[in-house]
Formats: C-alpha cells, structure tokens, sequence
C-alpha cells in the first residue's frame, strides 16, 4: 500500500514546523519553497536571534475576526510542546526580558538549520525554487501545478504560504490567493507591526530621538489602546517599540475610513503638576532662552521644536514666559496629539494583519472547513499577535497541528 503523498506550501516557521511532524506520521512529504533557501523570515526576527515564543502566551495577545481561535489552537499545541520540541532537536531557550524565548544560542540560523535537519531526517523532501501557482481539486486529491508547469499529485495539501510582510524575502499574497481560488473568504490584509507615519512635519525635525514616553491611540473620544516605552521620532513619524505595539490598531483605522489621533505622553513618570513645578524652576534665570532651560531635561531640539508646536517662540527669553504659556507647553508635554498617515509599506512590517477567515478553519487539525483534506497555518490566516514572539508562537503550533493531523 502507497504511502499518504502530503504536500507542504511554504517553507517558513510554520511549514517547516509540520514538516517535521507530518513526516513523523508514516506519510510522504514534499515540501515546496519558491526561495532559493528556507526560512529566509526566520533568519531576520528578534534581530537575528530569533524570538520563538513569549511566556505570557494568552488570548489578548492576537487579533483578527476571531482571535478566541488561538485558544483551540494553543489548547492542542501549545507553549509547553512547543519548549520541550525544541529542546528535543537540540534546542534549549532562554527567556529574555518581558517573557521572551530565545534559542541558548541566540542565532536564528540556529532555529533554521535544526529545523531543516530535522524535518529532511524524519523523511520530507523539500524542493526549492517551486513556486506554487495552482492548486487544482480533483475527487479525492489535489493537483499542484509550479510557475515551472510542472505538476505533481497529492492526498493533503498545507498551505504555509505565510503572509505579506518582508516582500524583499519572498513574501507575497500567493497563499491569499490560492486559498481563495479554493473558495476560502479573506479578509484583506494590512501591514502590522510597523513604524507610523505622521504628516505633521515639525515632528520629522526630530529625526534620531529617543525617549521613554505613553503612546495612546483615540478615537472617537475613546482610549482604544497604548503602551509605554521607547518611542523613536523618524524622518516620517515615530517608531520604536511603543509605536509598534500600537501600530496595528492605527492601521487598521485609518484603512476603515476613520481618523484616530494618538496622544503622546512625553514625561509619564510625572504628573502634570510635578512637570510645571520643575519647569519653574529651570526657568529662574530670567535672562535664559527657553531653549537654553530646558536643555537639562530634553533634547534641544526637542525643546525648539516643542515650544513651536505650543505656539511659544523658542528664543523667548524665560522672564518673559507668561503662565498661560507654560501650561499650554506642559500640555503638548504631557499630550502631545498628532494624527497618523496612511500606513506604511508592508516590507517595512514585522507582520501582516488579516488573511484567511478562521471560521472556515478546524482549529483542532488546522483542516479546512470548505475543502477536505486541505489545511491552512501561521500568517496566511486571519490571526495576528503583538510583537514579542507571539506570531511566532502560532506559527509553530498552528504547524505542528497539521502535520500531527496527517496520520
């Protein structure tokens, strides 16, 4: 008796994940991958170190249409699986700050190179430079037909394709595509976890800045979301990890047709009274430019171009600083409210939102509700978490869930 012929699209974190455990499960796999080489993706999260996973794995951390799909998901693969997996290929983590899971090694051509070894050691074939451009349904098997027009036969089809993010290493929207010419809903999908773009051009002047600051996003006169840390002024807007943790939610609005603000507290380890106070008092000497006084808490440029925003002429003299002025500028201190551009270019995101509608997913085997034997994970669906290694997290359990469900 043939062995099941399972046919595996996409050579990232998720399709290498079922590649080795379908290839556990007494079938035959042949795994496709357009690139020249695999896990391209891989080889560049957490900085070259490659962020695996988080301990704080929960519900809140995703997003989507459904995001209460991770917790069927992470109910049949989780964290603790997915830690004891790769310590069994020869990779113990370590946890970072903030709950963080690195390989011991801290290199992702670590993740890569075991991945590989293990997957093509337990049985699976990994063909590269097969681009995927078809996938035909045909009674009780699939047709895969390459850009190269060859064509090639299976039992299961998984499809790996992940998502748009990083489109200089191969991503694309190939995955959406095909699940759709299968008849799967997509929800289409945006850049997620990325810099902001802020029109307001005063604010590029603060090219190169940092600061620890609150970045909040509004709308409609509501708090939606925010965070505290490194925020980065850039030559088009902000950046840094707080501007990235609230960057899918600004997205996702303004691509709705809405126009959120975000709110910038600049000083959030003081009050709005402490801040006057010690403001007060760098204005003693009368003489100083407002520039020159503010220099021992804040950049000088930060300082000029802050007052200009507070409509305060930055070469004002400080005795003549009238009370009304200094509380107008403690306000843009304490929120500091600009309003975001469009979106920037996915091969800026770490991640891209939407994809796949996952109600037309069996999240108990990542089998497609629509088309039997056919099964969808990691990016390509429409599930998406903040960053901290928790979209690699469902990468690897959304794989390792189909390729246990190819027995």
């Amino acid at each position: 008796m043939s062995l099941k012929r399972i046919a595996i699209i996409g050579g990232g974190a998720s399709g290498l994940m079922a590649a080795c455990h379908a290839s556990a499960q007494n079938v035959s796999v042949i795994l496709f991958e357009k690139q020249n080489k695999i896990g391209r993706k891989l080889l560049v999260t957490g900085n070259g170190r490659c962020n695996i996973s988080n301990t704080h794995i929960s519900v809140e951390r995703y997003h989507g249409h459904n995001p209460r799909f991770t917790n069927n998901v992470f109910g049949r693969y989780g964290l603790t699986e997915t830690i004891y997996f790769f310590k069994s290929i020869g990779l113990p983590l370590t946890e970072s700050e903030d709950g963080k899971l690195f390989p011991l090694s801290l290199r992702a051509v670590s993740v890569v190179e075991l991945l590989e070894y293990e997957a093509i050691k337990r049985g699976t074939e990994i063909k590269l430079h097969r681009q995927v451009g078809g996938i035909e349904k045909r009674n009780d098997s699939f047709v895969i037909t390459t850009s190269g027009k060859e064509k090639f036969e299976f039992d299961n089809i998984i499809l790996s394709t992940g998502g748009c993010a990083y489109p200089q290493l191969g991503a694309s929207r190939e995955g959406y595509e095909l699940a759709r010419s299968l008849g799967h809903t997509i929800h289409e999908p945006f850049p997620s976890i990325i810099p902001i773009n802020i029109p307001l051009k005063s604010l590029h002047k603060l090219q190169g800045i940092k600061c620890q600051a609150i970045v909040a996003v509004h709308n409609n006169g509501k708090k939606l979301t925010s965070s505290e840390g490194e925020l980065l002024f850039t030559g088009f807007g902000i950046s840094g990890p707080v501007s990235l943790d609230v960057s899918r939610r600004v997205n996702e609005l303004v691509l709705c047709g809405e126009q959120p603000s975000i709110v910038i507290d600049l000083y959030p380890g003081f009050t709005e009274n402490e801040l006057s106070d010690i403001i007060q008092d760098l204005l003693k000497d009368k003489e100083r430019t407002l520039t020159l006084s503010l220099t021992g808490i804040m950049h000088k440029k930060m300082a000029e171009i802050l007052l200009e925003i507070a409509g305060i002429d930055p070469q004002k003299k400080a005795g003549n600083l009238i009370d009304r002025e200094k509380e107008t500028f403690v306000d843009v201190l304490k929120r500091l409210t600009v309003i975001p551009g469009k979106p920037r270019e996915f091969r800026e995101a770490v991640t891209s939102a939407g994809g796949v509608d996952v109600n037309e997913i069996d999240g108990a085997t990542m089998e497609s509700r629509i088309i039997r034997n056919l099964y969808l994970t990691g990016e390509v669906l429409d599930i998406d978490g903040d960053t901290g290694g928790y979209n690699l997290q469902f990468a690897w359990s959304t794989g390792a869930i189909a390729g246990l469900s190819q027995r």
